[in-house]
């Protein structure tokens, strides 16, 4: 287990340097310069001296070193809007915001997405599976942006009962993790269905029922335990993205997360703050897909890590 870990961890590591790297390159291929931007009344002058003030006006490798070092230090570097402003500090802000709505939506996502592809399994071909399975359908294939839209018009403008944007009551988190959350029921419902219909099928399910263990120990204990290996696939992700902050969900309810900062930075063309919060997210998927690997050995013991 020890060298599978230590395999994984130098993986991930290679991973993120890929990351940063591919990030830093394509930044800086972009044409013009983070100042030019609305700025074509500015002179010259006062652009080189911008250019020399960060260090833009040297050699890309040079640059990319730079980079590279301040990030082993753990910095990320300044804001080229405001420099006042640290990148570091900005994820500081914006993730624990985004990590509480997406918290909320990971728990949410596995309660009902699990819920839902149980009794549908359970229920094959009732009328119940049959829409339980459309509106899946939807959640997969409908885009993000166009489900919280028609849910904000629905439950805000029409009804009248939810707010519409920040986080100032808990009435104010129903909107936006329901949104974050329709996606990802979709997929984990259809894949706790595919996978409980085959484990059902099993001898060993059939000797536990003809044992007379109780169904829904049966469903619960051997059934679902070996079913939801599919669904921890996806989970090491799924945490990631939510956590990090939905960058349509924030922008469309006014949270003030880290997919809000994001979208600002593209917007302001501020590199520094997209490749920081570009990097983050990297690293924070490298990390829950090692906690995901390590914990399919204990879910499910039949599975062997090859160290």
């Amino acid at each position: 287990m020890g060298k599978y870990i230590l395999k994984r961890i130098l993986s991930g590591i290679v991973t993120i340097w890929i990351l940063i790297t591919a990030c830093f390159f394509l930044m800086h291929s972009i044409p013009g310069s983070p100042f030019s931007k609305g700025e074509q009344g500015v002179p010259e002058a006062v652009m080189q001296r911008l250019n020399e003030k960060y260090g833009l006006d040297q050699p890309l490798s040079v640059q990319y070193v730079r980079y590279l070092s301040n990030i082993l230090h753990g910095d990320l570097g300044i804001s080229y809007k405001n420099s006042s402003v640290q990148v570091n500090d900005m994820i500081a802000r914006g993730f624990p915001i985004s990590g509480r709505v997406g918290l909320l939506a990971v728990v949410f996502s596995l309660a009902a997405g699990i819920a839902l592809g149980i009794t549908s399994a359970i229920k094959r071909g009732s009328l119940f599976d049959g829409i339980s399975m459309v509106v899946a359908t939807i959640g997969v294939c409908v885009p993000l942006f166009v489900i919280s839209v028609l849910l904000l018009y629905l439950f805000s403008g029409i009804l009248g009962w939810l707010p519409t944007y920040g986080l100032s009551t808990w009435k104010h988190y129903i909107l936006p993790v329901v949104c974050l959350s329709f996606s990802p029921i979709a997929y984990i419902a259809r894949m706790t269905r595919s996978s409980m219909l085959e484990v059902m099928q099993q001898d060993y399910i059939r000797t536990a029922r003809a044992k007379g263990v109780a169904e829904s120990m049966v469903i619960l204990k051997h059934g679902l335990r070996n079913a939801i290996l599919p669904v921890v696939t996806y989970l090491g992700t799924l945490i990631a993205n939510l956590m990090t902050g939905s960058f349509i969900v924030e922008r469309l309810f006014a949270i003030p997360g880290l997919g809000k900062y994001f979208v600002d930075s593209i917007t302001a063309r501020d590199y520094n703050i997209i490749m920081g919060v570009t990097i983050f997210l990297g690293i924070f998927v490298v990390i829950c897909n090692l906690i995901v690997d390590v914990t399919y050995g204990i879910i499910d013991p039949r599975v062997k890590i090859d160290e």
